[in-house]
């Protein structure tokens, strides 16, 4: 079947949008708008095949918009309609130009006063701390905890001690935090059916403590198995970006990215997560995010299994903070066993874990001018 007759074929299908009637509680104004964006939509879908996209993702949604309007439920129609709008984006996004980020200079981080593991490190958006935590592989053998350090120069830290109020007997890692002091974390402190597996919490932070804990599970699957293994919080603290990873025997079977929004003290999965995303999630295992402070850069790291196992990681830009991501690129200065890129508030340094020997260092590359 030509591309003619198939775009033909899914014309005739939603071509009845076009002549569905106001119900009584349906204002024309919301009819009008359904039948605007599928005009939209059609004629995108039309320019795209043409060209040989690969809309193959888009197509069953345009269908079910039909359906959703034949049984008069129209909002989830209009949803719907912007999601595909969202997702016709995403495929007319260029690509990253050759002036995309390019990080060079790789550098060993030291932490005076500090001999364990360096993992998931953050920098507060003033630059004065660095927070990450061990390993449960160190010696002597930890259960993973949250730390923190002060900044001396852009390879130099003093070891604070632990981040108090946050670590339990539990793995507790990944620490981010807001402008405004919001503290977040992930932990398995109370990973059960009553606590609907949620692993994301978070507090206040002052003075080396963390006050106030409380626990998200708003952004859990509430699924066994399933939990939020990573987590990063944009400096106003509006928007949180968080796995939703599978674990089997210890080990993370799937991974992917989804954002939250911060609504009434709760987070709300972005219904267009998958479409913000598309570029982004595979069927790797995607994690680690670090956002830049104007959300238009996302620093990430994939693994995958293939070939024995390989670490690679990766940044993505985008236009604005609403739009998809652009296809991502590795981080060529970043090899070997090393993980979780995470870039600094003024986007000059990007900091990333690595194994050296029998536990994990921390390195820091530069920024190259363009």
């Amino acid at each position: 079947m030509t591309i003619h007759h198939r775009f033909g074929l899914l014309l005739l299908c939603l071509a009845s949008i076009f002549l569905i009637s106001p119900a009584e509680a349906v204002s024309p104004t919301v009819i009008k708008m359904i039948q605007d964006k599928a005009a939209i939509s059609m004629e995108k879908l039309r320019t795209h095949m043409m060209a040989g996209d690969d809309v193959s993702k888009i197509v069953p949604m345009m269908k079910n918009v039909k359906t959703l309007a034949d049984k008069g439920e129209f909002d989830a129609a209009n949803r719907l309609l912007d999601k595909i709008l969202l997702s016709f984006s995403a495929l007319e996004m260029p690509e990253m130009p050759d002036s995309a980020p390019v990080f060079i200079n790789p550098r060993q981080v030291t932490v005076t006063g500090y001999k364990q593991s360096v993992m998931e490190a953050f920098i507060t958006g003033d630059g004065q701390y660095l927070f990450f935590n061990n390993d449960t592989g160190d010696n002597p053998k930890t259960d993973k905890d949250i730390f923190y350090a002060r900044r001396i120069n852009d390879v130099t830290f003093k070891f604070m001690g632990e981040i108090k109020g946050v670590n339990s007997a539990e793995v507790d890692g990944v620490p981010t935090m807001d402008r405004m002091g919001n503290f977040y974390f992930v932990s398995a402190r109370n990973y059960s059916k009553p606590n609907r597996f949620a692993t994301l919490y978070s507090g206040k932070f002052k003075d080396g403590r963390v006050s106030d804990l409380k626990a998200h599970p708003e952004v859990s699957l509430n699924l066994p198995g399933w939990l939020n293994m990573d987590v990063e919080i944009s400096a106003d603290g509006k928007t949180l970006y968080t796995t939703q990873t599978y674990f089997s025997n210890d080990m993370p079977e799937q991974s992917y990215f989804q954002v939250a929004h911060l609504k009434d003290g709760k987070f709300e999965i972005d219904s267009h997560s998958n479409a913000i995303f598309d570029r982004i999630n595979t069927a790797d295992i995607e994690y680690g995010a670090s956002i830049s402070s104007d959300g238009r850069e996302l620093y990430f790291t994939r693994l995958t299994f293939k070939n024995g196992g390989k670490f690679t990681s990766y940044y993505a830009t985008r236009p604005d903070k609403k739009t998809p991501f652009s296809t991502p690129r590795p981080i060529t200065a970043i090899n070997g066993y090393a993980e979780a890129p995470a870039i600094t508030a003024d986007g000059r340094l990007l900091y990333f874990h690595k194994k050296t020997g029998d536990h994990f260092q921390l390195f820091v590359l530069e920024r190259a001018a363009n």
